[in-house]
């Protein structure tokens, strides 16, 4: 697995050992190693295409390597630089794995944030955020009057088209991705980049207002 690092010889048994978390030749911990980003940590080009089965294997692979088990006769420093880098890999695997995670990660690498945009109802979804917040009201209106039942089928009904407005977000997410990765020039990368905002602010509200719905029908269910 390569990356980045500061140094082209381990610094244990003197062989190349450039982009390298643990030395090829002597199974050491390299501490100077510094991947440039969680792509990086991977070996993977900087694409928001990810295979995830080829991503697994990479992980398994320094995992194993990592492990606390082949570390515990070493030196202290190279135990913690052992640590130190599991923790790195658990996280970069953690954030590239999951595609909002990713596309958050990607913003970030690109001086970008949800911000501001992720505190404001996005217009696509401004009518669905009313109907929910609506339904929510009258299914808590209904519930001490013994009256709920159709308020619960019409609460149903809306969270059953929320999974699949956020199975819709998750396509579009990763067709963004897709034209992301394949953007030629500045001006084509920054509508993409624009893309991926939008589509991440409105997956999440559609995350919160699932959320809602949820807990409100399992508050019910469980009550009744």
């Amino acid at each position: 697995m390569t990356t980045n690092t500061q140094t082209a010889l381990c610094l244990h048994c003197g062989k190349p050992a450039a982009g390298q978390l643990v030395c090829g030749g002597c199974g050491v911990v390299e501490p100077a190693a510094q991947p440039s980003d969680y792509f990086d940590v991977f070996a993977l080009p900087r694409r928001l295409t990810i295979d995830l089965p080829d991503l697994e294997q990479r992980y398994y692979a320094l995992s194993r390597r990592l492990h606390p088990d082949l570390f515990h006769d070493r030196q202290p420093a190279e135990q913690a630089a052992s640590l130190r880098m599991t923790s790195l890999v658990n996280r970069a695997y953690r954030t590239l794995k999951d595609p909002v995670q990713r596309g958050l990660y990607w913003l970030e690498l690109n001086g970008e944030s949800l911000g501001r945009d992720n505190e404001r109802v996005p217009p696509a979804l401004a009518a669905r955020v009313f109907e929910v917040q609506e339904q929510l009201e009258e299914l808590r209106a209904a519930r001490p009057a013994g009256k709920a039942d159709d308020a619960i089928r019409a609460m149903a009904a809306i969270r059953d088209e929320l999974r699949r407005d956020l199975e819709a977000c998750d396509d579009r997410l990763t067709g963004n991705f897709t034209r992301t990765d394949a953007a030629a020039g500045k001006d084509e990368a920054a509508a993409a980049l624009v893309g991926t905002k939008t589509i991440l602010s409105e997956l999440h509200y559609v995350r919160t207002l699932l959320r809602d719905v949820e807990r409100e029908l399992g508050a019910v269910w469980n009550a009744s």
